[in-house]
This record gives structure tokens, sequence and C-alpha cells, in this order.
């Protein structure tokens, strides 16, 4: 019960920091402007009937890889934001976008490539079941009510078990990249030692991964429930609203899916500085002969208080003790 009583004021804590520091949002509005665009282009530009099987896998692999670099690239600067203020500094966005191109980016390729990969297969292999019980699918012209269902996911309130399942593996591995994008733009590790310092984190921690997989999946389920209930009631009535109301609905789920990134990312990136602190605390117990404790026996660092968790940090230096998996 503890931790969703701590995830729950995370959820708080995120937009006190719109407020304080609106321009943490600058990444993730950039990202929405591509994102959604790309979906619907996807969705309704491309004419995927009429092209061969292999141009249309390379369509998919480009918009994957367009879609994982976009979420690295503005993570790494969201990250090197919140780096300023866990340092004790005024978060600058011109340094933050600095940081992540000539610093951070190279280290990064790697691991774009490697979740490139996972996405797309598992895109492919969602796109071969839902095939088998789709048959002869009529076209859909552009509109904004089926941009609103495209976006929403493209069952416009019909819920797909299938569907479900791949998102939330996708969301899985997205996160996994969040935890270890920390290592990179934090410590500068390098991409090998990043990736095993996020799963050492995610082995030493499974309970409190899984508790913020669960809670940003309850927030983001809330937040597209009215989206979703709209979309329902508009088939089940078979209504016709205005076009107002549809292009309001783009731009709400627009708004749900740039928050629901952003809260993955704090959650993982509060996660890895809890593992941070916890480290330290674990060396003080060992240098004095003392037990070492469990996660849950350290506070959780806040992005909003005044205790600087990076301050004291090298920021391009890997962290040095405990590199192994330790019990929660």
């Amino acid at each position: 019960m503890s931790l969703f009583t701590h995830d729950e004021s995370l959820v708080q804590e995120s937009f006190r920091l719109f407020r304080r520091h609106p321009k943490v949002l600058v990444p993730l509005v950039a990202a929405t402007l591509v994102y959604v665009p790309t979906v619907l282009y996807l969705d309704f530009g491309v004419p995927w009937e009429d092209l061969r099987q292999r141009d249309a896998l390379l369509i998919v692999f480009g918009a994957v890889f367009l879609f994982a670099t976009l979420l690295s690239v503005c993570c790494s600067v969201l990250l090197e934001l919140l780096q300023d203020l866990e340092s004790g500094r005024e978060p600058s966005l011109g340094r933050a976008v600095a940081s992540t191109l000539r610093l951070n980016l190279l280290q990064m390729i790697p691991i774009i490539i490697v979740w490139t990969v996972i996405w797309f297969l598992l895109v492919v292999i969602q796109a071969m079941l839902s095939r088998k019980k789709k048959r002869g699918g009529s076209e859909r012209s552009f509109s904004a009510e089926n941009a609103s269902r495209a976006l929403a996911g493209g069952g416009g309130g019909h819920f797909s078990f299938t569907a479900a399942y791949f998102r939330m593996l996708q969301k899985l591995v997205r996160m996994v990249v969040f935890l270890i994008l920390p290592g990179i733009a934090w410590q500068g590790l390098s991409f090998p030692r990043a990736i095993r310092r996020g799963f050492t984190i995610f082995r030493a921690h499974p309970r409190q991964f899984l508790a913020a997989f669960g809670m940003t999946e309850l927030v983001t389920f809330m937040l597209f429930l009215p989206a979703l209930l709209l979309l329902y009631a508009s088939d089940l009535f078979d209504a016709q609203l205005p076009e107002g109301v549809w292009i309001g609905v783009i731009l709400y789920i627009g708004c749900g899916w740039m928050y629901s990134i952003y809260l993955e990312q704090m959650y993982t990136a509060q996660l890895y500085l809890w593992h941070m602190k916890w480290e330290r605390e674990v060396a003080r117990r060992q240098a004095t002969g003392r037990d070492v404790p469990g996660i849950e026996a350290v506070k959780r660092p806040s992005l909003l208080d005044r205790v600087y968790e990076l301050a004291h940090d090298e920021p391009r230096q890997a962290q040095g003790p405990l590199e192994r998996p330790s019990p929660a």
C-alpha cells in the first residue's frame, strides 16, 4: 500500500513541477507535434494495399525508428533538465539540448537501434495476429472523427485483448529503456555500462518498478477514459458529432499521450535517483559493519524538495560502488 501512496504523490508532484518549471514540457510538446501527424499520415496517407510487403515493412520500421529516436532524444532533454533541478541549478533548456546532442546521442544510438528492432517485431507480430481477425476491412477517409479513432488506437471504443497485450509489452520495453537513459544523461556511462546499470536497478527493485508500471498504466487509463467513452457512445448511438468536438478529442488525446510518456520517465528517473541514494546509504552501513537496508528504508527522493541528490555527483562520471543487484 505504501508503494502506491508514494506513487500517487508523484502524480501530484508532476503537475506542481509543470507549474514551477514549464520548460520541462518543451521536449514533450515537441515529441507530440511529431508523433501525432506521423501516426495520422501512416493511417490515412500511406496506400498500404498498393505496397509490396517489403516496402510496407520498411515504412513501418522507419516509423518505429523515428518514434524511438524521438522519445529517446526528448527524454534525454527532460533528464538533463531534471539533473539541473537535482543539482540545485535553474533548469536550462539550451544546455539540456546541447548536452543531449553533443554528449548523449552517440551513446543512445545503440539503445535506439535495439529498441527499434524489439518494437518493430512486436508491431509486426501484432499485425499478423490482428489480420486473422479482420476480414476485408473498409477504407477510411480522413476526417477529424477518424483521426480521433486512429490516435485512440484504431479501435474506436472496441476493446481488443491482443492490442492491449502488445501495448503493455511495448510499454514495458519503453520503461526499461527509460530506466537505462539516466545512466547516460546523468552519469555519462557508455552504452554497455548504462545497459548493465539499468538492468541492475530493475533486478534489484522489481516491486518498485512494477508498482510504477501499474500506477502509470492506471493513470493513462483514467486519462484516456473520457475519449474512449465518447468514441464508444458515438458508435453505440450512431451519433454525428460536430467536427469541433472531434478536433477537441484529437488535442485531448495528444496531451494525454504526452503526459503518459512524461509520467513514465518521471517514475523511472525517480527510481534511478532512489537507487543512487540507497547505494550511498548501503556504502555507509557497510563501512560501519551494519546490516544493509532495503530500499524502502531509504526516503524516496523528490524533485521539488531542497535535497539535491545529484549535487555531489560528477555528472559525467560513472557511479562508483554497488553495481550488483541487491534485494529490495
